[in-house]
C-alpha cells in the first residue's frame, strides 16, 4: 500500500528535526577533562615531585655514575641517614649522586660522601648503620676532587678511550711509555709497585683483547684484574673481588660506555674482602 502525503512529511519533518538538534549540538563542544590518574605536569601543589622534577633536570650535568661534574648543577637537598655537610671541596675519596643503593656503598669504609640531592635507598641506610658508614653531604666538589687518582696504559690507539682518560683524568703509567703488546709484563710490574708503595690503587688498561692482560695482571699477589664488559661485571668485581686494575677491549667499547664503567670502577677501594684475601692466599702455594 502507498503512504499517503500526510505520513511522507511527518516522516520527514522529524528527521529534520532530529538533524537540526545535532547540527546545534555539534557547534557548542562540551568540555573534555583529562582522566583521573593522568599527570599534568603541574607540581604547584605537590613541593616533594617539584624538587624530582628540578634534580632531573640537573642530571644531564652529572658525570656518569654517580659522580658530580659540575657542583653548579647540583641542588641542595637532605640526604638520609642524617648525614653532615661540608662546604669544603673533597681532595680524595667518591662523591655520590642520585639514588645510593646497598650495593654501591659496597667497598666503602668510614666516611661516604653525597653530592647535593643525593639520598640512601632504605636498604643502604640499614647497611650504612650496620657497617657505622658516616654519611657526609658535600656542597661544593668538581669532578676532578671527586674522582680518586688512577693510573692507565692503553695498547695502540683509541680516540674513545683517550676522551674517556681525559674525561676522568687518568695518570699514564709512568715506567711504560711504549703502546705495544709487548710491553704489557712491564706494564703490569709497574703497576704492582705503585700499588704497593702506596701511590696508587687503582688501574685501567686499555687493550684490543682481554685474555693476556687479565691473567698477566692476577699473576701479582696484589692485583686482581676484572674484565669490564657491563655494568654488573663492573660491580660485582668491586663487590665481590675488591677489584682495583679494570681491563677494557675498547673495539667493543664506545666512548659513554667507557666512562660509564670507568666511573663506576673508580668507587672501588681497591682493598680485598678478608674472605678474598684468604681465598687466595691458600691458592698461592698451587703449583
Amino acid at each position: 500500500m502507498d503512504a499517503s502525503p500526510e505520513l511522507i512529511k511527518t516522516i520527514t519533518d522529524a528527521v529534520l528535526e532530529v538533524l537540526s538538534r545535532k547540527a546545534d549540538t555539534a557547534s557548542s563542544p562540551a568540555e573534555v577533562r583529562a582522566p583521573m590518574g593522568i599527570c599534568t605536569g603541574d607540581y604547584s601543589k605537590f613541593p616533594e615531585l617539584a624538587r624530582l622534577r628540578s634534580a632531573g633536570d640537573a642530571s644531564a650535568n652529572a658525570a656518569p655514575n654517580g659522580f658530580v661534574e659540575d657542583a653548579a648543577a647540583a641542588r641542595s637537598s637532605t640526604a638520609a641517614a642524617s648525614p653532615t655537610s661540608t662546604e669544603t671541596p673533597l681532595s680524595s675519596g667518591p662523591v655520590l649522586t642520585g639514588v645510593i643503593t646497598a650495593s654501591k656503598l659496597a667497598g666503602l669504609e668510614g666516611t661516604v660522601y653525597l653530592a647535593p640531592g643525593a639520598r640512601l635507598s632504605p636498604l643502604a641506610v640499614d647497611l650504612a648503620k650496620q657497617r657505622k658508614l658516616h654519611i657526609q653531604t658535600v656542597n661544593a666538589v668538581t669532578k676532578a676532587a671527586a674522582a680518586p687518582s688512577w693510573i692507565y696504559w692503553m695498547q695502540g690507539h683509541c680516540p674513545s678511550a683517550a676522551r674517556a682518560i681525559e674525561q676522568w683524568r687518568g695518570q699514564a703509567v709512568a715506567d711504560a711509555r711504549i703502546s705495544a703488546g709487548q710491553q704489557l709484563p712491564t706494564v703490569i710490574r709497574a703497576i704492582s709497585k705503585d700499588f704497593s708503595g702506596g701511590q696508587m690503587r687503582l688501574a685501567v688498561l686499555f687493550v684490543p683483547s682481554a685474555a693476556r692482560a687479565v691473567c698477566l695482571a692476577n699473576r701479582c699477589e696484589n692485583l686482581r684484574a676484572i674484565v669490564g664488559t657491563c655494568r654488573q661485571a663492573v660491580q660485582e668485581g668491586i663487590e665481590f673481588l675488591g677489584a682495583n686494575v679494570l681491563v677494557l677491549e675498547y673495539p667493543h667499547h664506545g666512548f659513554k660506555s667507557m666512562v660509564d664503567l670507568i666511573g663506576l670502577f673508580l668507587t672501588s677501594t681497591g682493598k680485598a674482602p678478608k674472605d678474598v684475601e684468604s681465598q687466595l692466599a691458600a691458592l698461592a702455594v698451587c703449583r
